[in-house]
């Protein structure tokens, strides 16, 4: 399929979600939520605080034995230029609260928006004008800003009495509650910096995050949230939970992570109790202990319906499950081995569907239990790369009429390397699948068992980085559900 076919399959993937939209049911989103405190950073700018601080042998021996974690000030240094050197985004986990004190006085943000994946996907759905009800531990004032208020319904659940009633963000808020700043250090492809006699240069753009967080590494969820769901969950279809990344391999209470995780799964069949057709995604996201993958795949995987991750992230937990052949080549985005990888994690955990998404091109493999036609699959993460293009293009979380207007632009640029790595897999199917080469190329999806989605992305010069893998996702899961709603709704009527 050429480019301009591509932009054309664009194009009817979402006038069919925006047609079908308005027929998704209600949404519910967990479990982290926080505020980012957004700023770039540019080589000479680290270069200077290094040699001021004269850090530059310890940041040196850091940048090539990364801690991944954040004791002290040079750890964030050496955080920010290890990622800048990989071109990876990683997160890592602030130890001692008063490095917040220390990046606020050194760098401050840019900007503050709403962070955490569950209160950014709660953002990007509720700017498709859907109902959700997100977990929000902590909302003070400056949180509950966070939310957008120009369209949709944002629910937060809330006792008076004994009684739930669902408010709005400000309505809900508590002036007592912590406030949670995550502080993202974005880079681009012109990141340079010279410390002593190495020189780091960006690959490619991304971000490096430091985080000191002492709820959401519980997964808490609030007693409200916890109640409120249940009595509604009738009139849920998609459930996208997240946030499993900030786990901890211990803490100071003497709980484990396991236990933690067990909280969370106790709700998730208390949901499946009261409506067994929810359909419950799960993205992964990066955790850098072996330990904590392993707890995370075997404990979540069997108890969701779909997973969502990146490539780095697949390659990681493939390593995990004993696969050492192919992850190179899986972080290098070559689809045949993403395809191969993501499909032994499918079947290992029964999952009715697993999405990887990569900056050039995302894929999706689907059972037929999970109950949608793969050209569905199809438009859906179309329009979920559709939706992360424009979060990309403009610097802003995308609304339907957005992405349109962006598309519609002739801006965004199919990924020439993502049509490249199409070919391969097409050939890859054909030869092992026996599923036609030509059809594949043509089509973009394959009836095979497991069914197979593929969708080349649109690329443009990047305003924003983060928080495109949560809006890709969120807005596919929304796709689906708008896809799917209709396929039953054509039924009923047939």
């Amino acid at each position: 399929m050429l480019a301009k076919e591509w932009t054309k399959k664009y194009f009817q993937a979402l006038q069919e979600v925006k047609r079908n939209i308005g027929l998704c049911r209600m949404f519910i989103t967990g479990l982290n939520t926080n505020i980012d405190g957004l700023r770039h950073v540019r080589g000479p700018e680290i270069e200077k605080i290094v040699n001021e601080e004269k850090l530059a042998e310890e940041v040196l021996h850091k940048l090539n034995n990364p801690p991944r974690e954040i004791v002290t000030f040079p750890d964030v240094l050496a955080g920010i230029l290890y990622c800048a050197k990989t071109g990876d985004g990683e997160e890592w986990f602030i130890r001692d609260p008063r490095i917040t004190e220390m990046i606020k006085s050194v760098f401050g943000y840019d900007r503050l928006r709403m962070g955490g994946q569950c209160g950014i996907m709660t953002n990007v759905l509720a700017l498709m004008n859907l109902k959700v009800i997100p977990n929000v531990v902590e909302l003070p004032p400056l949180q509950a800003e966070q939310f957008i208020t120009e369209g949709g319904e944002i629910l937060i659940p809330r006792f008076e009495g004994e009684k739930i009633f669902f408010k709005k963000p400000l309505e809900a808020a508590r002036e007592g509650d912590k406030v949670f700043i995550h502080w993202i250090f974005e880079f681009d492809n012109q990141f340079k910096a010279r410390i002593n006699r190495e020189i780091v240069e960006a690959p490619v753009e991304n971000r490096f995050i430091a985080t000191y967080d002492d709820e959401n590494i519980k997964l808490k969820t609030d007693p409200a949230f916890r109640e409120g769901t249940l009595k509604v969950i009738h009139k849920v279809g998609k459930v996208i939970l997240s946030g499993y990344h900030m786990l901890q391999k211990s803490y100071p209470d003497g709980s484990k992570p396991e236990d933690h995780i067990r909280e969370t799964l106790d709700l998730i069949n208390s949901w499946r109790e009261k409506n067994p057709e929810i359909r419950i995604h799960s993205e992964i996201g990066f955790l850098a202990d072996p330990d904590l993958r392993k707890s995370v795949l075997d404990m979540v995987a069997p108890n969701v319906d779909s997973l969502g991750l990146n490539e780095d992230e697949l390659a990681d937990n493939l390593h995990t499950l004993g696969q050492r052949d192919g992850l190179a080549e899986i972080k290098a985005l070559e689809a045949p081995k993403i395809y191969t990888g993501a499909r032994k994690i499918l079947e290992k955990y029964h999952l009715s569907r697993i999405m990887v998404h990569t900056r050039e091109f995302s894929l999706s493999l689907t059972t037929p239990n999970y109950g949608i036609h793969p050209r569905d699959e199809l438009y859906s993460i179309m329009f979920g790369s559709l939706f992360a293009a424009t979060l990309a293009h403009t610097g802003n979380f995308p609304t339907i009429q957005a992405a349109e207007k962006t598309l519609k632009s002739g801006e965004l640029k199919v990924s020439m390397r993502g049509m490249a790595e199409h070919q391969k897999l097409a050939e890859l199917l054909e030869n092992e699948e026996g599923y036609p080469k030509q059809k594949f190329l043509e089509e973009g999806f394959a009836h095979t068992e497991p069914s197979v989605a593929f969708v080349p992305s649109k690329l443009t010069e990047p305003k924003a980085t983060v928080g495109m893998g949560d809006t890709i996702t969120s807005a596919a899961i929304a796709a689906e559900e708008a896809l799917t709603c209709k396929a039953k709704n054509t039924k009923t009527i047939n």
